[in-house]
């Protein structure tokens, strides 16, 4: 299964090297869609590691994902699952400058506190 995922970087995870030489690094992306925003983790692998290491936090990433998934037993003997999105491939578009500072100006409205006593 093929996935979009289109956000914002929001953390990049250190690194992980597992003894067989297989390398992953996880790179949360943040989705503001709606009223509350989400943190999706996304994959990168083998030699993808390396460029989730050149992202930027704070910069727009268009990730085309596969979406992964097993069914496993646990320790427990209890039937588990689980998925990832490990990414094929991505894009990074980067905001102008009057995009950014639009951006802030309207964060700094939204956040300003009106106490004339005229407008009330």
């Amino acid at each position: 299964m093929d996935w979009i995922i289109e956000g914002e970087v929001h953390r990049i995870c250190k690194p992980f090297e597992h003894e067989s030489g297989f390398r992953r690094c996880a790179v949360h992306v943040k989705i503001t869609d709606g009223k509350y925003s989400q943190i999706i983790p996304l994959e990168f692998l083998q030699d993808m590691t390396d460029e989730a290491m050149t992202l930027t936090i704070g910069s727009h990433i268009k990730a085309h994902c596969n979406l992964r998934g097993r069914e496993y037993i646990n320790k427990q003997g209890n039937h588990a699952a689980f998925m990832n999105l490990q990414v094929s491939n991505y894009d990074i578009e980067e905001k102008t400058i009057k995009e950014k500072v639009m951006e802030k100006a309207q964060q700094a409205a939204e956040t300003e506190v009106n106490d004339m006593p005229w407008d009330k």
